[in-house]
């Protein structure tokens, strides 16, 4: 299967699919899934495919199909996806359309030669990169899982809990003003207020606390917006924090950490639906996934994926290539790391199944 495997890739990556518009990449997924004769069903722009063997747990094996676009810096065709030396170099190859094919091959190896009993579940989600629509979808479809494999690149490391994403934002105003008029008409420029308090959560914010796994919490101004014209003293300006929070915190604390570096401006929490996950340790589908890839301990991740809507699910992530790869230019994977992926899957589910079925968990 391994030359089948790198084609399905290079066909998957040639197909752009920047988030919101997989219809074609799903297409393709569809028609390959139903080439093996599974029950395959299309959720808008995501794919569920399933193989059921008895009474067992049900297993979810999940990655996306979507990508953020080019962006510039690119010294290759991002969408050739030709493989060269062993690499290929495309936009998705990495993040996370090795994971997508190296599910697949180990749903097929399931189905034609698994003894384990149980359902698997394989979703291939539109929307990871911006709205998790996709997952939500898929989810109200199946139902929750025993447990999940969530498929990002992690270099084949386990991660057993992953940073939540809270997204903050601080507003100032003052009292706006003809530009030409300034030495003479009162005013308060929204703008400066902004940049003086600002300066007081340089670099970056820090919570109390450090979490074993994911260290501390983090809050950092990405985002600054203050007036429209140039003649016009700006009566309003608006900054954006994004925080990366461990199961330590939530938005709210945040909030308060703000409220003592900007006593001038007024707060308020945009988005806090991405939670912080984590799987005990011990729990046994974290031993099985360690198992099959021969790892002795599991790390955690601030990188966001839809493992954030597994919530009360025992899940990790895991999949072939780098992190530090995903959202660059020249956006690789290499052909050994897709087939670690294969073997990797192909490994980790009968093992998580006979897993969670010792621990109790029956259809």
């Amino acid at each position: 299967m391994k030359s089948d495997v790198l084609g399905w890739l290079s066909r998957l990556v040639a197909i752009p699919s920047v988030s919101g518009d997989e219809a074609v990449a799903a297409d393709f997924v569809v028609e390959l899934v139903a080439s093996r004769k599974l029950d395959v069903e299309r959720i808008g722009n995501s794919v569920v495919a399933r193989v059921a063997r008895g009474r067992g747990p049900k297993l979810l094996l999940h990655s996306h199909l979507d990508t953020v676009p080019v962006g510039e810096g690119w010294t290759r065709d991002p969408y050739a996806a030709l493989w060269e030396d062993g690499r290929l170099v495309g936009r998705g190859a990495n993040d996370a359309k090795a994971s997508v094919v190296a599910m697949a091959a180990a749903l097929f190896d399931f189905a034609e030669r698994g003894d384990a009993l149980g359902e698997v579940c394989v979703a291939f989600t539109a929307c990871e990169e911006t709205t998790n629509a996709g997952m939500a979808d898929a989810l109200a479809r199946i139902g929750l899982p025993d447990g999940a494999f969530t498929g990002e690149p992690t270099g084949l490391e386990i991660v057993r809990a992953q940073a939540g994403l809270a997204v903050l934002v601080a507003e100032w105003h003052g009292r706006s003003c003809h530009a030409a008029h300034v030495g003479r008409v009162a005013h308060d420029n929204a703008l400066f207020a902004a940049c003086r308090e600002l300066v007081a959560t340089a670099p970056y914010l820090t919570l109390a606390g450090e979490h074993p796994l994911l260290g501390k919490s983090t809050a950092v101004a990405t985002v600054l917006r203050a007036g429209e014209r140039h003649n016009v003293v700006p009566d309003r300006a608006e900054a954006v924090f994004d925080a990366r929070l461990s199961p330590l915190h939530e938005a709210r604390d945040v909030v308060d950490l703000l409220a003592s570096r900007l006593p001038g401006a007024s707060l308020r929490i945009r988005s806090d639906r991405l939670r912080p996950v984590e799987t005990a340790e011990d729990h046994p589908l974290v031993r099985a996934a360690l198992f099959a890839a021969g790892r002795e301990r599991a790390i955690g991740s601030s990188t966001m994926s839809d493992m954030a809507l597994l919530a009360g699910v025992p899940a990790v992530k895991v999949g072939p290539g780098e992190t530090a790869r995903s959202h660059t230019p020249n956006e690789f994977v290499l052909a050994s790391e897709v087939e670690a992926g294969v073997a990797f899957y192909s490994r980790a589910i009968p093992a998580a199944l006979e897993a969670l079925a010792g621990a109790g968990v029956r259809a």
